[in-house]
């Protein structure tokens, strides 16, 4: 169903009102700030990577506009880690520092990370969905002074440091986290946020237009930016953490599915274990997932040979996930106002139980 001509207008208006904080430059909130211990740690020095020409051309573009940005400064510090260029889906370029070495004397924070399946249920129910992608999300989070020194990266270009939160420290994303918990604090009812993807959702076109304003203020409030052509506004479905979800309904996005129809036979351990890694995201979908997954979960324990013994079980393991997924499974999303039939059963392979809501 498309919004009416009325619906885009308030839409429009709405939006416009808050038009600053769409940007493509990401804001900088004094809602939170990063810090990290790394005890009595040495610090520690790793010399930058060889890359290819266009790499390092890829490098210099980037560093000259986190600088013109502010979110990196040239650097004298002890500490320095190694730059590494990470494709994204569209077909962007994500620059990170390999901060392997750093974060293995980092302590960690054991903040939670919400369940993606607890906040697909609740987008799934309602009719009305909109997400709003906060703008490069972890550079809108300060660092700390201490946290700037260790930050420091080395290039061909020189050595630099952050004035913000990069992709890749161990506990960044418990404090982007905690962030947006705080952010939607008493909205739970209708708004969620994985990280910088924020969700509003609602039951009624008017309630919807409130709870999105109601969002919206609050990021304003805490001078965050959001990025326009990531939104999703006002629609009965989104995408949302690798699914379609809306009006009662949750099923896998078909972009990843297709990845794995395409998925060759596995060589090795490593590459079944990349396997089951994407096919495991959607098990819900796949009834009796763990007991057809069996023959392929054998081959990633440890006593497995790196180069995996294909068998005839294996590959009908892999044939059937896909088929599974190939046959567009949808879920219906709880309603957890009425009781629930639990049925389980047990074998020497494998526990399943199935959840039936009871028809009013």
């Amino acid at each position: 169903m498309t919004l009416g001509r009325m619906q885009r207008q308030q839409i429009q208006e709405l939006c416009t009102s808050y038009a600053p904080m769409f940007s493509a430059n990401p804001g900088l909130t004094e809602w939170a700030y990063h810090a990290f211990d790394t005890g009595n740690a040495r610090p520690i020095r790793v010399q930058p990577y060889r890359v290819s020409p266009q790499a390092k051309t890829a490098i210099e573009r980037e560093i000259q506009d986190m600088l013109q940005m502010g979110a990196i400064h040239p650097s004298g510090s002890a500490w320095a880690s190694p730059v590494v260029l990470v494709p994204k889906p569209d077909e962007e370029i994500r620059f990170c520092v390999d901060y392997h070495k750093l974060n293995a004397v980092t302590r960690p924070d054991n903040y939670p990370m919400l369940r993606t399946d607890e906040l697909l249920e609740k987008l799934g129910r309602a009719q009305f969905i909109s997400t709003l992608d906060l703008t490069k999300g972890y550079w809108q989070v300060p660092l700390d002074e201490s946290a700037k020194e260790r930050s420091a990266f080395t290039t061909h270009l020189g050595l630099y440091e952050f004035n913000v939160l990069p992709f890749g420290l161990r506990n960044a994303p418990a404090t982007f986290q905690r962030l947006v918990d705080g952010l939607l604090a008493g909205l739970g009812e209708y708004a969620v946020a994985y990280l910088d993807d924020v969700a509003i959702f609602s039951d009624s076109w008017a309630a919807h237009l409130e709870h999105l304003q109601k969002v919206l203020e609050r990021i304003r409030e805490a001078g965050l930016t959001v990025k326009a052509k990531k939104c999703q506004i006002g629609l009965n479905r989104v995408t949302y953490l690798g699914h379609q979800v809306g009006q009662g309904t949750i099923s896998p996005l078909q972009a990843k599915v297709d990845a794995i129809l395409k998925w060759p036979v596995p060589k090795s351990k490593k590459q079944v274990q990349s396997f089951l890694g994407l096919a495991s995201y959607y098990r819900q979908f796949v009834p009796q997932y763990s007991q057809i997954a069996a023959p392929l979960t054998d081959l990633t324990k440890k006593k497995q040979p790196n180069a995996v013994q294909w068998t005839e079980k294996c590959q009908k393991a892999f044939n059937k996930l896909k088929a599974t997924l190939m046959s567009d499974p949808v879920l219906r999303a709880p309603d957890f106002d009425k009781p629930f039939l639990v049925t389980t059963d047990v074998s020497e392979h494998g526990v399943g139980e199935v959840f039936n809501a009871e028809r009013t």
